[in-house]
Order: structure tokens, then sequence, then C-alpha cells
């Protein structure tokens, strides 16, 4: 549910557009809320499960999550959605920070390779299931209806998790008031002035949050080196595989969000697709993700991180380049075959960029390299959905439209497709980067016992 919610609005914002009459610019706020609200909180979440127990803290997690899909069904008009998605939110962050941690207290160590793997796939399959279920939904049922199933699901989850999991302990040493509360809410502000600057940011005001994210991050990364347990360990970040690493994939979650949120537009405008075919039409890139994840992890394994990530992302720029050439009004089998490409660059990128992040430091760092890593890609799903709509507007203003033309005017399509194009030739910068930044991490010798133990503590 977590991470369909992440994507399943995505194929809904044509309709959310003609029926709440709003710019691309603010409708892209129903999907980036839900993403702020998470990557702000992911970093805390984990931490407060350690302090008060992981079994409270995770059902606490679920009835928010359904009590924020529950005010989405509800909500009467665009800004109460938006809130509610936020509340939404709040229960996927502490979902997200809880899960892997469960599993691994849970099963026994000889199980729990399988577990965490079935895990996974369920991720990759709310991740890839959103957009096709997000279309079937709305074309028949209204967009409201992508909540409402929420609340079955949400509510069997409670009453699983409550009569299955068992109670566990909190940390020893760990105590509420003594967590890194200010550096929480200092992190959560620095990704709401990105986020809101980003939106705004051919107004005044937007120009002067994203000046003001400047010397509020060095603030932040002061008080952090500052701190006995920090809320983030900026030492992670001096190891330089790792931190190259996860700006390559910060890069690779931009672009995955440029088809998600502008192609539903494309589709709708230039092709005319009802709801339901806009989300069958995503299913090619799923489809091509699941055949080839297996193989590009196969191969990770044979050479090494450098190949498959290269050919990855060289995929992904490819499939930006066709995007950028694509024509008006293009067949729809064009627009599968590209989506073709996309869905297998991601499969072949994704597993060597999350090994060469959690294979640049020790083992015992792992569970914090994963949740910053699980930070870092909501954190590139909300940039994305916020860059591809700036340049959306950069575009329009280059021809002399301004930042938000009217979606009533009769040439509104043509306008669209222009945009579209502009967006996507950036996006092959973007590709550079992530492709420029891809580095193998560095071989370590295998754990000791005592490593061993420490990381599955």
């Amino acid at each position: 549910m977590v991470n369909l919610d992440a994507s399943v609005v995505n194929v809904a914002l044509p309709v959310l557009q003609h029926r709440f009459g709003l710019p691309i610019e603010t409708l892209q706020w129903v999907i980036t809320a839900y993403l702020l609200v998470i990557t702000g909180l992911l970093p805390i979440a984990g931490r407060v499960a350690d302090a008060i127990g992981r079994r409270e803290v995770f059902l606490a997690g679920i009835g928010f999550f359904v009590a924020g899909s529950l005010c989405s069904a509800l909500a009467p008009n665009f800004l109460v959605l938006v809130l509610a998605r936020a509340f939404q939110a709040l229960g996927g962050a502490t979902i997200m920070a809880n899960v892997m941690a469960i599993i691994v207290m849970v099963f026994p160590l000889e199980r729990r390779g399988q577990a965490l793997g079935m895990i996974g796939s369920v991720v990759a399959a709310g991740t890839l299931a959103g957009p096709p279920l997000g279309g079937i939904f709305t074309a028949w049922l209204g967009w409201r209806s992508i909540f409402w199933i929420n609340l079955p699901v949400g509510l069997w989850g409670l009453w699983g998790s409550w009569h299955y999991l068992p109670r566990f302990d909190p940390e020893p040493g760990v105590v509420l008031k003594d967590l890194d509360w200010l550096g929480a809410a200092w992190f959560m502000a620095l990704t709401a002035l990105l986020q809101f600057g980003l939106s705004d940011w051919h107004r005044p005001w937007g120009a002067a949050l994203l000046g003001l994210d400047i010397p509020a991050t060095y603030g932040f990364i002061g008080w952090e080196a500052r701190r006995p347990q920090p809320l983030i360990p900026l030492g992670l970040f001096r190891i330089r595989p790792f931190s190259r690493n996860l700006v390559s994939g910060m890069a690779y979650w931009v672009l995955m969000m440029f088809p998600a949120f502008l192609l539903p537009f494309y589709l709708h405008y230039e092709l005319h697709l009802t709801a339901s075919l806009i989300g069958l039409s995503l299913v090619p890139q799923a489809f091509a993700m699941i055949v080839v994840s297996p193989l590009g992890g196969r191969w990770l394994d044979r050479v090494g991180v450098l190949w498959p990530g290269r050919l990855g992302m060289g995929l992904l720029m490819v499939a930006d380049a066709l995007f950028l050439i694509l024509p008006r009004q293009a067949p729809l089998w064009t627009v599968w075959s590209i989506l073709l490409f996309v869905g297998a660059g991601a499969g072949l990128y994704s597993s060597p960029n999350n090994a060469a992040v959690l294979n640049s430091v020790n083992l015992s760092q792992t569970g914090l390299a994963s949740s910053i890593l699980a930070t870092q890609r909501n954190l590139g799903r909300a940039v994305g959905v916020a860059l591809a709509s700036i340049l959306l507007s950069l575009t329009w203003m280059v021809d002399g439209l301004g930042p938000t033309p009217s979606q009533n005017a009769n040439l509104y399509p043509l306008w669209f497709w222009w945009g579209f194009r502009g967006a996507f030739a950036a996006a092959l910068v973007v590709g550079m980067v992530g492709l420029a930044t891809l580095t193998s991490p560095p071989a370590r010798p295998d754990p000791s016992p005592v490593e061993l133990r420490s990381s599955l503590r």
C-alpha cells in the first residue's frame, strides 16, 4: 500500500486537473506532499520505534495510513486532499522505517534472506502496480476509489499485525526524550523549504525559500556534527563511493519520475486515452523491469557494479532521447517501446546502485545506510516531480507563454507537447550526472563474527 500510493495518483492527474481546474505545477502537490512527508520523517521514525517498541509504532503507522486514506477519499477540495495525503504519509513513513527491522527480529538468520527477498518483491510490485491500478480504478469507479481500496486492505493488515506480531522490547539505552528531535524537525524543514521553493521557483518567495535552504543546510550539518548521537551520522558521507553513488541514485529516481509524471498528460492530450487505458499503457515498463531485474542481479554478481549500472543508466538516457523526438499523436506502440527501454534500464541499474551504496560502508553500518537509501529514494521521487513541472514551465516561458498557461485554451495540448520535449531534453543532463557519479565500491573482507552480530542488532 505504501509504495503503491507513491505512484497510484499519477494516472489520475488529468482527471484531477479537469475536476479541480488547476495547473500542472499545483497538481504535482498531490504526489509531492506524500513523498515530502515520508522523506522528512524516515530518519526519526525508526528511532522512535527503538525507544517505544517496534510493534506499537508499526500498528500506529498502519492506523495513520488508513485514516489518511479515508480523509483523502472524502476530500471536498484539492487543499484538503493534499493535507490528507500528508497525513497518510505520516503512516507511510512509520511503516517504511520499521518493516525491515521487524523482519530481522522475527526471522532467524537462515530464513531471513528469503523473507527480505519477499518484502523486496512486494515493494517492487506495489511501486509498479500503482499506475495501471490507478488507471483502472479511476476509470471505473472515479478518482476517490484509489484511496477507498486502502481501507479494507489496511484494516486487514492492522488486524493481522495485532494478532501475529510479537511484542518487541525497546532498545536498551534509547530514550524518547534523548532523541535528536531538533535535528529531525530541522531535516523536515530543509526538505519542505526545498520542495516549496522548487514549486514556486519563478516567484520571489520561491527563490527566497531556495536561498534560505542553503544556510539552513549548513546549520543542520553543524548541528549534527556536534551531536553525540546524531540523526544522520555525517561521517558516512566522507566515504567517497558512498556519497557518489547516492548522487547517482538520486539522478536515477529523478529520471524515473519524469515519464511517471508527464506521460499520463501526453497520453491524455495527444492520444486521447481514457484513464484505464493510460494505466494499462504503462504496463510495459513494469513488465520489462520484472523480467530484467533478476538478470541484472546475476550480472552484478559476476562482473560487479559498473557494467550493468552504466548500461542501465544508458538505456534510461536512450528512452529520454526517444521521448524528446516523440511526435505528436505518435502510435501507441511507439510509447510502449520506449517504456520497455525505461523498464529495462531501471531493472539493470537499481540493484547495482543499491549494492554500490551498501557495499561502500562497513557491515555494522549497513542498516543506517539502508535507511539513508530509503530517504534518498523518496527525496529523489519528490524532486523529480517538482523538476519535471519546473522544466515544463521553463519551456513555456522561453516560448513566451508564461509559467502557467491556461489548460482551458484550445492550443494547450500543443503547448504541453513543447514543454514535454523540453523536460526530456533536460533529463539527458540528469542522466549524464547519474552516469558520471556511479562508482564501484571498495572491496571489503568478509565480516568477523563480532561485526556480524553487531549488524544483526
